[in-house]
């Protein structure tokens, strides 16, 4: 067997992989175990059933972005250039990593209450209140329009959903002139 840090990376990985292939439901803690080549106990030892193991690739994923928002913010840069920079970054991310919010959302109906909570709690703590916050303080700063920064998260984030999907459409890739175009319409609108 491999070592207990990559086993459970393997096991997190082969879990991300067949969790949004399948959906939460469609998917068996055998067939995590079969896709990554261990036992089942093996399995058991690092996750204690399919639901610890959802929440822990969502938890990960929640964990990176925080760091990622920590780089963004850390800089020098006006605030549009660290949404801007921020966008950037997770949308070019690969598919099945960016995809994991969109995983999280449509199968929260099928997690446990405590955990939904859980989950609810990083999401907001880890990443919406964090871009809300880098937003009031544009606004704040006088560079961006004084609106409701939480408004302004959702809209930003609802402009990026469609990007947040396994497998786009070919013609739907987050592009770099994609991106562009998506941060010039939230920043500065389509009106002429």
């Amino acid at each position: 067997m491999i070592e207990t840090a990559d086993s459970r990376t393997a096991i997190l990985d082969a879990a991300k992989q067949l969790f949004m292939q399948d959906g939460f439901r469609g998917i068996s803690m055998r067939q995590i175990a079969e896709a990554v080549g261990v036992t089942k106990a093996a399995l058991y030892y690092h996750f204690q059933d399919k639901e610890g193991l959802f929440v822990a690739i969502i938890e990960e994923y929640l964990t990176a972005m925080s760091v990622l928002i920590d780089q963004v913010t850390d800089t020098d840069q006006s605030v549009r250039e660290q949404v801007s920079d921020l966008v950037q970054r997770i949308l070019t991310q690969p598919p099945e990593q960016r995809s994991i919010i969109r995983l999280a959302s449509q199968e929260m109906g099928n997690i446990s209450q405590p955990n939904r909570a859980r989950f609810l709690e990083m999401y907001h703590n880890r990443f919406i209140n964090r871009i809300a916050t880098l937003l009031q303080t544009g606004m704040e700063q006088g560079e961006l329009r004084p609106i409701d920064p939480r408004l302004a998260t959702w809209t930003l984030l609802g402009m990026m959903y469609p990007y947040f999907h396994p497998a786009p459409p070919t013609q739907m890739l987050p592009a770099a002139a994609l991106i562009d175009e998506l941060l010039r319409i939230y920043f500065d609108g389509i009106a002429q």
